[in-house]
C-alpha cells in the first residue's frame, strides 16, 4: 500500500510543476493547453503502439458494461478540456489565488461522489482533514488578492471543480475495464487536444509560437501530462479515489513552493502557515478512510 502512496505523491510533484513551466512558456491559455496535450500524444506515440491502443475490446461493449472504454477516454477528453478553459479564465478574472483554491474544492465533491459510486466509506477525520486543508490553501493563495470579474470568476471556478471531479471519477471507473495507463493517456491526451480546438477557432488565436515557448511546453507535456499522470492513475487503480483527490491538494502547496524557488515569488508567514495546515489536514483526511 505505501509503494501505491509513494507513486501518487511522485505524480502530485510532477504535475505540481504545470503552472510554473506555463508560465516560463509564456503562451496564451488556451494555446497552451492544446500544445501541451499535443505534445503528450506524440509522446506516448511509440510506447502505446507497443500495447495495441486500437485492439477492438476498447471499442465494443459487453454484456457486463453499459458503455465501451472508448466512449469513457472521449468524456475523459472533454471534461479535461472544459477543466482547462475554465480554469485558465478563472485565472484572469479573479487571479492565480482564487483559481486555484476554487479548482481544488473538487475534493469535496469527489470524495461525496466516490461514496455513492464506489462505497467509499469515509471516516470521521475525514472531511476535517479537507476542510483544514482548503483553510490553509485560502491563507496560501488568497493572501495574493482577488481580481474584478468575481461573479463571472466564481462561475468559472466552480465550474472547473465539477469538470476536474468527473475527469477524476471516469478514470476511476476505468479500472473496471481492461485498459493500460498508457491507453488511457493516450487517448485522453489526444481527445483533449482535439475537443480543444473548438475554443482556438471560437478565440481566433494563432498557434504560432517561439522556439523557447514550444520547448517549455514540450517538457510540461512530459513531466506533467506524461510522466506525472501516468504515476497518478498507476496508483488510483490500487488506492481509493477519495484518497487520491486529497492527496491532490499538495499541488498548489508544491506549486507556491516551485514558485518561489524558480520564479522568486517570495511567500509571506500568513502563507508559510497555510502550506503546514492544508499540509496537515491533507494528512489527516489522507489516512482515514475505507471500505464498507
Amino acid at each position: 500500500m505505501r509503494w501505491w502512496y509513494f507513486l501518487l505523491l511522485t505524480g502530485v510533484l510532477c504535475i505540481s510543476t504545470s503552472a510554473i513551466l506555463v508560465t516560463l512558456a509564456a503562451a496564451p491559455p488556451t494555446v497552451a493547453a492544446f500544445y501541451r496535450n499535443l505534445f503528450a500524444t506524440l509522446i506516448w506515440l511509440i510506447p502505446i503502439f507497443k500495447t495495441h491502443p486500437f485492439t477492438p475490446r476498447l471499442f465494443q461493449r459487453n454484456s457486463e458494461k453499459k458503455h465501451c472504454a472508448a466512449s469513457l477516454f472521449a468524456l475523459l477528453g472533454l471534461f479535461f478540456a472544459a477543466d482547462l478553459w475554465a480554469w485558465h479564465r478563472c485565472i484572469i478574472a479573479l487571479g492565480a489565488g482564487p483559481a486555484t483554491l476554487l479548482g481544488n474544492l473538487q475534493v469535496l465533491i469527489v470524495s461525496l461522489l466516490a461514496m455513492f459510486l464506489f462505497k467509499e466509506k469515509l471516516k470521521k477525520y475525514y472531511w476535517p482533514g479537507c476542510l483544514l486543508a482548503l483553510l490553509g490553501i485560502a491563507m496560501l493563495t488568497l493572501t495574493r488578492g482577488i481580481g474584478q470579474s468575481v461573479i463571472i470568476g466564481l462561475a468559472l471556478g466552480l465550474f472547473t471543480a465539477l469538470t476536474y471531479s468527473f475527469f477524476l471519477i471516469i478514470l476511476k471507473l476505468l479500472n473496471s475495464y481492461r485498459t493500460t495507463p498508457q491507453q488511457i493517456l493516450f487517448w485522453v491526451a489526444f481527445c483533449t487536444a482535439i475537443f480543444l480546438l473548438v475554443p482556438l477557432l471560437l478565440e481566433g488565436q494563432s498557434l504560432a509560437l517561439t522556439t523557447t515557448s514550444l520547448l517549455w511546453l514540450l517538457l510540461h507535456a512530459f513531466i506533467s501530462s506524461v510522466a506525472g499522470w501516468w504515476l497518478i492513475i498507476t496508483a488510483m487503480n490500487h488506492l481509493p479515489v477519495s484518497i487520491a483527490s486529497a492527496l491532490l491538494l499538495l499541488q498548489p502547496v508544491l506549486t507556491s513552493i516551485w514558485g518561489e524557488i524558480f520564479l522568486g515569488q517570495s511567500l509571506s508567514l500568513v502563507q508559510i502557515i497555510g502550506i503546514i495546515l492544508a499540509i496537515g489536514g491533507i494528512r489527516l483526511a489522507a489516512g482515514q478512510t475505507g471500505k464498507r
